[in-house]
Parts: C-alpha cells; structure tokens; sequence
C-alpha cells in the first residue's frame, strides 16, 4: 500500500509531468523557480505563446478562467493601442506562475485520502485522472487557424464590398480645375 501523501508535501515529477503533458520539462523548469525558497513565490518568467496568443493560450493550457478574463479585457480595452501591448507584456511574465498555480491546485485535489485501500493502482488512476485534466486541448490550434482564415476572408469581404460600394475618384470630381484641362 502507497503510504498517505499530505496535501502539503512538494508536488512530484511525475505529477507535473503527468498534469503539464506537452513541455513538460519547460514548465518543470520555470515551477522550481517559483518553489525555489521552499514556500510558492512569483518570480518573473516570460512565455512568448501567452504573450502573443493570449485567449488561445489560455485555452490550450485549459486555463478557461483566464481566458474568460482575457476577452472581456480584450473586448473592453482592445480599441487603444497601448493596452493590449501592455495586457500583453503582463500575460507573459505571469502566465507561467497562474499555470503552476492551477497545476498546484489541481494536483493536491486529485490526492489520495488517507484511508485509500489498493494503493498502487489508485496512483495510476490519479496519475491518469491528472492528465485528462491537465494537459492542452488539442482541439484549440485547429479553431484559432480556422477562426483567423474566417475573420480574414470577412474583413477581405467587407473590404471587396467597400471597395466597389465607393464611386471612382473621377466620378466624384466635376473637372480638373483651371489650366489643367
């Protein structure tokens, strides 16, 4: 029987690995840094997938809090230029602190109790249970290029209808004025 692991004790390799799924060892890396004292602490990291996709990082990482944050933010304050290049910049030097966070989280509810009986196939079960949670939603790269030829061919839609809805300069114009004619 496995002995009883504290909701307390530091999260194993094999936990993260088996909750992060793909870039294990990159976000492996970047977790120490933030349990380096011993206690979870923030320090700065930069992740140039949140930084530039942003909404569709989070959801890939199913971070789906985050990315509902992510658009209303996006939606309230998207007009300006400065504060997306700032959201921006902030998305990228906290994301892989609010992902070790989750991960945190995640990984300690799914624990066992200290009354768990078979304990070697309930760590397998846990184990998997981590990645089905964890892990990225393969489904999110295929709709972010989907939606971006969608919203492209919108706009050159949009932009082909304006074009031809716009009378030719000359039309609009009686005559060249003066000794031009």
């Amino acid at each position: 029987m496995e002995p009883y692991i504290p909701a307390s004790a530091p999260l194993s390799a094999e936990e993260l690995t088996a909750y992060i799924g793909p870039k294990a060892g990159r976000y492996m890396r970047q977790f120490e840094r933030f349990r380096r004292t011993g206690a979870t602490r923030f320090e700065f990291t930069w992740n140039n997938p949140a930084a530039f996709l942003g909404l569709w990082w989070y959801l890939y990482r199913k971070m789906y809090g985050w990315a509902l944050v992510d658009f209303v933010l996006g939606v309230l304050l998207g007009w300006t230029l400065f504060v997306p290049i700032l959201w921006g910049v902030a998305r990228a030097v906290t994301a892989d602190y609010l992902y070790f966070l989750q991960a945190d989280r995640r990984i300690r509810e799914a624990r066992p109790l200290p009354s768990a009986v078979d304990a070697p196939a309930a760590n397998s079960l846990r184990l998997a249970r981590l990645a089905d949670e964890g892990g990225v939603n393969a489904w999110v790269p295929w709709v972010a290029i989907a939606g971006t030829v969608l919203f492209l061919a919108v706009v050159l839609l949009a932009f082909g209808w304006i074009w031809n809805a716009i009378p030719a300069l000359h039309e609009l114009l009686p005559a060249p004025p003066g000794r031009w004619t």
